[in-house]
């Protein structure tokens, strides 16, 4: 259980060492390729392209291999991906080649999502405390310190494809050592084989109870993207703060958001999913009103800590509750995760066409309606008390893989 538990949080922290260490070079990258804003934006369209062909195949591949073994390709993908970006981006100076790049590290990197989030919520179902939210704040972690590390490249102005290509050949570690003390599937006997048709994996995108989860996940993302996207520029841009300024408060609010996701696991273990997520959405909309109506720092700060801390649960619950039945759990973390998807693509690009007309603050009242939103629907993570069965024979019918 140790081991399987550990190598969920390995694999969470290298998905966000992977994301920052390409996203803290992108004007390396831009610098090599010799390209401006527009085309940048156009090449990192390759990622959501590949994350919605992982999202759409992954449970499938999940149901037919196993996690162990998807995870592992997955992270050897990622690491060939990186290091390709490094190399067209360097001495290659390969646009297309970037462009694939990214369209494979993004199918990547979202099959691996799948993988480890199904991986935590069974985790959640056999422990005796609710991890799920620490899971998440170890993808935290790994983002900080990779782009920590990016930073320090910049400053040490070391190339992209020897920056790059370290953390390829860290993901290739990863890929033989955390990915393969994944627990192995084994064989069920004493229980009836519960069987999972390709029919039975996609009727889970029309559930109700999936649908809702997706509400609340979407609520979760949009909130989430617009304060990494926007919040620093809406502090210069509305409150005539200065840049550093701006960075300050998206540090604090990405500072709130770790907070959240370390404390969230004791929250929900007192008073449960349900209310924990209620908690969570209500500071997010009442931290986000105070943001956008009232201009004192004082209680900006406040706004942006009640902002993060709100935000710091939704998604993992959402993946959470999505897997409550292990049955066709992998399937329904990926339709869930499909809504957060698109939300993280089409949010900023939202909020950036209503704050061109308004202000980015008055657009911020966009994401307070899907907070609300979220909050409505949040009974629908309600955990499934009825369903829990036999760990391994749950595992054999859903695609995951049991000890």
């Amino acid at each position: 259980m140790n081991q399987w538990r550990n190598a969920v949080f390995v694999l969470f922290a290298f998905n966000g060492i992977g994301a920052a260490s390409w996203a803290s070079r992108t004007p390396a990258i831009a610098d090599g390729l010799g390209i401006g804003i527009g085309q940048m934006g156009a090449l990192i369209t390759g990622l959501p392209i590949g994350s919605i062909v992982a999202i759409l195949l992954s449970s499938h591949v999940i149901h037919l291999v196993g996690s162990r073994s998807t995870a592992r390709v997955a992270l050897l993908l990622m690491a060939a991906s990186i290091a390709l970006i490094g190399f067209a981006a360097g001495p290659g100076a390969s646009y297309p080649l970037a462009f694939l790049g990214f369209v494979v590290y993004g199918f990547a990197n979202s099959t691996n999502g799948v993988v480890i989030n199904v991986e935590a919520a069974e985790i959640d179902r056999v422990s005796t405390r609710t991890l799920m939210p620490l899971f998440h704040a170890t993808f935290s972690v790994g983002t900080f310190i990779g782009a920590g590390a990016g930073a320090l490249a910049t400053l040490a102005a070391v190339p992209l494809v020897v920056h790059l290509g370290a953390t390829a050949v860290l993901l290739v570690g990863g890929a033989f050592f955390a990915a393969t003390r994944l627990p192995a599937t084994v064989e069920v006997t004493g229980h009836e084989r519960v069987v999972s048709t390709f029919g039975d994996r996609m009727r889970v995108w029309v559930e109700p109870r999936t649908l809702l989860i997706g509400v609340i996940v979407l609520g979760a993302a949009f909130t989430e993207g617009t304060a990494n996207n926007w919040l620093a520029l809406a502090m210069v841009e509305d409150r005539g703060l200065t840049a550093a300024t701006g960075a300050a408060f998206l540090t604090i609010f990405t500072g709130a958001m770790l907070a959240g996701r370390l404390a969230g696991g004791f929250t929900i273990d007192r008073i449960g999913r349900v209310a924990t997520l209620r908690i969570a959405l209500a500071l997010a909309v009442t931290g986000l009103l105070l943001v956008v109506l009232v201009a004192s720092p004082v209680a900006t700060v406040a706004g942006v800590v009640l902002w993060g801390l709100g935000a710091s649960l939704g998604y993992p619950l959402g993946m959470s509750a999505a897997a409550d039945n292990p049955v066709n759990a992998a399937a329904r973390v990926s339709a869930v995760a499909a809504v957060g998807a698109l939300a993280f693509l089409i949010g900023p690009s939202i909020i950036g066409i209503i704050g061109q007309q308004s202000s980015l603050l008055f657009a911020f009242g966009v994401v307070a309606a899907l907070i609300a939103l979220s909050f409505a629907a949040a009974g629908s993570a309600r955990p499934l008390e009825g369903k829990r069965v036999e760990h391994e024979e749950l595992a054999a019918g859903s695609g995951t893989e049991a000890l």
